[in-house]
Order: structure tokens, then C-alpha cells, then sequence
């Protein structure tokens, strides 16, 4: 299976992103391709509603969030990464989630594989994030995707570069989840 994993945060060696290769290596372990994406670096524009995919056509916007699509329609599955900003994830992210829109509004496209998402943020306590996380679990992906979903994990308590290396026990469940790709 190809995987496409979604680097969210603007820091490219940072908390997220060291959790992230934790969870790409189980899912390369276990024999899957893996396409790593920092979407601070794509050109991805903002769904405008214009509700051209509800038509069977392609989204309207040519840009790297047009590739991206097109392989998540293709049947890859998806690893969702980002820091938790102000209470949600970054804006890099939502731009992405919210193009899920032009497959999930298309008839002639669905998705067709597994989904996991990683969420890190400073605050050492897990609980205070449980209800935005259980609903970005439910909205976009359990409600309007195809996709298996496999789980979330939440790394809390990271909040300057290299936290995430102390973080043994979350390092090693991103691996396990990767691994049930």
C-alpha cells in the first residue's frame, strides 16, 4: 500500500516530525511505501466551495493539493501529523483535510485505504485536547471517508525540539501503529 504522511507543523525537525518517522518506519517495516509530505512547502490552496467535484470533475485548483488527491483517490492511505496550535491542528493541515472534500463530494471517486493521525502539543496533561481530537477522528475521517481508521496518537508534554526523543513510550506506539498499516 502507499502511504502518503502529512508533516503539519512549520518545523521541519521538530517535535511532530520525529514521531512521525517513527510511525513511516513501522509502516515501511511492514513493506509499504511511504511518501512523506511537509505541506509548509506545497502549494496547496484552500477549498473554495465551488462544488465542481460534485459534478465528477477534478478539483479546480492545479497545485500540489491536486496531486495529493488524486493519490488518496488512487486508493493510498494517509498519516495525518501536527502540532496542536491554539486548541486545533496547524492551518497547514486543515488546507489538506479540507480538499478531502473533492473526493468525498465526487461520485465517481472514494477513498480506499487506512488512515492514523499523530497530535503533539506542549501541555503536559492528554486530557485537555480529547474532545477536538475524538472529533477530528469522527469529522473527517470516520463520517466522510472510506477509510479503515487505525488510531490516533497523542504525544503530550513536547514542546521544544528534541522533547520528542524522550518520549520512549510514544515513539514506540508510533512504530506499532505504522505497523498495523
Amino acid at each position: 500500500m502507499k502511504i502518503l504522511a502529512f508533516q503539519a507543523s512549520p518545523r521541519k525537525k521538530g517535535n511532530t516530525n520525529r514521531i512521525l518517522d517513527e510511525m513511516i518506519k513501522g509502516a515501511e517495516d511492514n513493506g509499504h511505501e511511504v511518501i512523506k509530505y511537509y505541506l509548509q512547502d506545497l502549494d496547496i490552496k484552500p477549498c473554495s466551495g465551488c462544488e465542481i467535484c460534485a459534478k465528477g470533475k477534478d478539483c479546480r485548483y492545479e497545485d500540489d493539493g491536486a496531486e495529493i488527491i488524486n493519490q488518496l483517490a488512487d486508493g493510498a492511505g494517509v498519516i495525518l501529523a501536527s502540532p496542536i496550535y491554539f486548541g486545533q491542528m496547524t492551518a497547514q493541515a486543515k488546507t489538506i483535510v479540507d480538499r478531502f472534500y473533492s473526493i468525498f463530494n465526487n461520485p465517481d471517486k472514494k477513498f480506499n485505504g487506512k488512515a492514523a493521525m499523530i497530535f503533539t502539543h506542549a501541555y503536559p496533561d492528554k486530557d485537555i485536547y480529547q474532545d477536538y481530537i475524538k472529533l477530528t477522528e469522527t469529522q473527517p475521517f470516520l463520517n466522510n471517508t472510506e477509510l479503515e481508521y487505525i488510531e490516533t496518537l497523542e504525544v503530550a508534554g513536547v514542546k521544544f525540539i528534541g522533547d520528542a526523543d524522550n518520549a520512549e513510550e510514544d515513539l514506540k506506539k508510533a512504530y506499532e501503529i505504522g505497523q498495523k498499516f
